[in-house]
Order: structure tokens, then sequence, then C-alpha cells
């Protein structure tokens, strides 16, 4: 009797994760999800420095030139710093999937 109440509580247990198992991604799904958060992390390391430009262009557009110049060159190199900080944080944890946490660079129309 009681052999037949634990196997009758194990399938009721394994019944109801089912669904829980069906959510979880497989292994190809977690393999892909690194693998571009490596590339992500490369690709911010390599485009980190277009953001001086961008953003030089992108604050002489709302100011005058030569203040948006330089403004824009002191913020560029900011985010230059930042996205090179959060590239070599995804390449070194990149067995570790998640999210993009920083856009692209220049993705504003210029």
């Amino acid at each position: 009797m009681k052999r037949t109440g634990a196997l009758f509580f194990l399938l009721a247990c394994l019944h109801g994760a089912a669904p829980l198992y069906a959510a979880e991604g497989t292994a190809r799904d977690y393999l892909a999800e690194i693998g571009t958060k490596f590339g992500r992390g490369l690709e911010n390391i390599l485009t980190s420095p277009a953001e001086i430009p961008c953003t030089m262009a992108a604050d002489m557009r709302e100011t005058s030139a030569l203040s948006g110049f330089f403004t824009g060159f002191g913020k560029g190199t900011v985010f230059m710093l930042r996205r090179i900080l959060a590239g070599v944080t995804e390449v070194g944890t990149f067995v570790i999937p998640m999210e993009r946490t920083i856009p692209r660079v220049c993705t504003e129309k210029l």
C-alpha cells in the first residue's frame, strides 16, 4: 500500500511539473544565446570608437557647432569607455545568457 501511494505521489508530482519543463529552453537555445552574447560583446568592443563621432554629430545638431563639438567629444569618450566595459563584461560572462544592455552604436539617423 505504501509503495502504491508513493508511486502515485511521484507520478502526480511529475505530471504537475511537466509544463515547467516545457517552458525551459533546450541546449541548442542556450548555445545560440551564449554565442549571441559573445558576438555582441565583441561588437561592443570593436565599435566603441564610433561613439565619439556619433555623439559629436548628435550634439552639434542639437546645439551650436563649436560647443557641440567639445561636449560631444567629452560625452562620446565617456560613452566609448562605457561600451568597452559592457563589451568586456559580456565577453567575460558569455556563459550566462542575457539581453542586450546598451543599444547598438550610432542607431540614430545622422
